[in-house]
């Protein structure tokens, strides 16, 4: 097998045998044990489904994404990006690699040229944000990666078959109109919070308030925001608590206690249970890895 840069190995369903166009890769990304992850880039835009596990994305200039299974996330070209804390966990995924310049090369036409740059263009506004998936949507992002874990050998029926689920995925994850126009206010509102949270996390805060805001009720509320960061309100205010505290202590001396404190623990105590069960290290661990690889 040759060697292939981080993030850049080749379509497991040959794209010349595909035919589409469009879709340049699709490939079947399952692990049983975390390897590493480096910052690089795609040529093309990814459509990441995650089928089991959780994976963190992180970008160079936007916040950190979680995609659960369930979900996916759509990563526009050129974007650098990869896994937090440069590992990328066990678990499974079916990603896609789409160019609507390429669709008017298609052999096998299944939908205009035009069309597809609509859909991809639909798909690219969600850039980077992770988004819940129907039943309908997940089975075929599951369908898609059965075909794809099978590779080269499939025969014609089937790669009909993945022409047809890969183009009924692109027009799922587009969604139509009016879904789109109803999930961008929802969205709207949840980036709202989010741009608040971003500046006031290190507070104690109320997530009433935040329901209160949002205008649903608090079921409802908990679920819009977990459809698009992964996690729950407190659950991502836990998160960026550790990853601010995380950059702390890489930059400086303040000792430990203070680190919580500024990050908005109430002891130090809890920040250390919390910071070992997000990280797998102390405060004081992390600290001392970080000092050793300068």
């Amino acid at each position: 097998m040759g060697k292939y840069a981080y993030g850049q190995q080749p379509s497991d369903i040959p794209p010349q045998k595909l035919g589409l166009g469009w879709l340049r890769a699709v490939r079947h990304l399952k692990s049983m044990s975390a390897t590493g992850s480096f910052w690089h880039v795609h040529e093309a835009m990814q459509i990441l489904c995650c089928i089991k596990g959780e994976f963190v994305y992180e970008f160079r200039e936007k916040p950190p994404v979680v995609l659960t299974a369930g979900h996916f996330i759509a990563i526009p070209t050129g974007i650098e990006h990869r896994h937090i804390r440069a590992i990328d966990p066990a678990g499974h995924r079916i990603e896609l690699l789409a160019d609507a310049s390429l669709a008017g090369e298609a052999e096998y036409s299944l939908m205009r040229p035009e069309l597809v740059a609509e859909k991809l263009d639909m798909i690219g506004a969600r850039e980077c944000n992770a988004t819940a998936c129907s039943r309908h949507l997940q089975s075929l992002f599951t369908e898609l990666d059965a075909l794809a874990m099978r590779g080269g050998g499939l025969g014609e029926s089937d790669l009909a078959l993945a022409r047809t689920v890969a183009t009924l995925v692109l027009q799922r994850c587009a969604g139509d109109g009016e879904m789109l126009s109803e999930r961008a206010s929802e969205v709207r509102l949840v980036d709202e919070v989010l741009a608040w949270l971003e500046k006031h996390f290190m507070e104690d805060v109320d997530v009433d308030r935040i329901v209160s805001y949002m205008g649903y009720s608090r079921s409802r509320t908990f679920e819009l925001f977990k459809e698009r960061t992964g996690l729950t309100p407190a659950n991502w205010i836990m998160r960026r608590r550790i990853k601010a505290a995380c950059d702390m202590l890489d930059g400086d001396k303040t000792a430990v206690s203070s680190v919580a404190l500024a990050c908005g623990f109430a002891s130090a105590r809890h920040f250390n249970y919390v910071f070992r069960r997000q990280t797998g290290f102390t405060p004081t661990e992390w600290r001392e890895r970080g000092a050793r690889g300068k």
